[in-house]
């Protein structure tokens, strides 16, 4: 098993457990600014320091335009998400919007001639079937009652598109992924600090418990991207997006284990497709 697959795996775990402070979050009711407050500054401190012991702490006119297009993609492609979720099912939203990955998945192959093996194409399709059949499972309520959730969806899913396929072309161009997500990371900080200046949530009770939670969350988000951006340094992204596409089954499970949550059957077939996914992608 190569390291660049240890890394994705790795990435997909510990940004699912990002995911999972999100809905715990939602969950208790506290408010969502002073928690992308918290997010951001965490990680953004994660990624100055990463960058600095990379020797990588350095800024040009290509990585702040970098950092501010994976930035917008980041903040805002969560801030959506969070709002679809005010509308919809979470397994209905979280695999949809997860249907980013066959952009770059299509991306990788058509732009940079990447070519995976036959096993490994495989792989990537038992993965993209998987998160796919979520949305189809007969269990969960599939009338949305306002269609302002398909909008939502539709916008983040394309804002992580920016985020997720944004950090495959600055690899490919030679950029450090590292100081990019800290232009991006301080962006969303930025936005998410004046957004909370000028909102009623400043002077919510639970404002300081939100932040301090998602301090917490900041840190899991800081390390799964920063994971994922050195996958992609010597993984195809073609597999590595795929892998990492699966920490919305690590938010299912950790759902069941922690929310009382219970795996439909469709979810724990999912589940399994997405494990032979796996298997297949490290038969190489």
């Amino acid at each position: 098993m190569t390291l660049w697959f240890l890394l994705a795996a790795a990435s997909a775990i510990i940004f699912g457990l990002a995911t999972f402070c999100f809905k715990v979050n939602a969950f208790k009711g506290w408010p969502l600014l002073p928690f992308f407050a918290g997010v951001y500054a965490s990680g953004t401190a994660g990624f100055a320091v990463t960058a600095y012991v990379e020797n990588a702490l350095y800024l040009s006119a290509v990585i702040l335009l970098s950092g501010m297009i994976v930035g917008i993609g980041s903040t805002f492609g969560n801030l959506l998400f969070m709002r679809a979720l005010e509308y919809g099912p979470a397994s209905l939203t979280s695999p949809l919007v997860n249907t980013n990955i066959l952009l770059i998945v299509l991306m990788s192959v058509i732009v940079y001639a990447e070519s995976p093996g036959a096993i490994e194409y495989a792989g990537i399709f038992l993965i993209v079937a998987a998160v796919s059949l979520l949305p189809l499972d007969p269990r969960e309520k599939l009338s949305i009652p306002n269609r302002i959730w398909y909008i939502f969806v539709f916008a983040a899913t394309a804002l992580f598109f920016l985020r997720n396929g944004g950090l495959k072309v600055t690899e490919e161009l030679a950029l450090p992924n590292t100081t990019i997500l800290l232009v991006g990371y301080a962006v969303g900080l930025l936005w998410s600090l004046q957004a909370l200046l000028r909102s009623p949530q400043r002077n919510s009770p639970c404002r300081l418990k939100s932040f301090q939670f998602g301090l917490g969350a900041g840190l899991f988000s800081f390390a799964g991207m920063q994971l994922y951006a050195w996958a992609l340094q010597s993984g195809p992204a073609s597999i590595v997006s795929p892998v990492f596409s699966t920490n919305s089954l690590v938010v299912a499970l950790l759902s069941v284990l922690y929310l009382r949550e219970r795996l439909t059957r469709m979810q724990t077939i999912a589940l399994a497709i997405v494990c032979i996914g796996i298997i297949l992608l490290q038969m190489n």
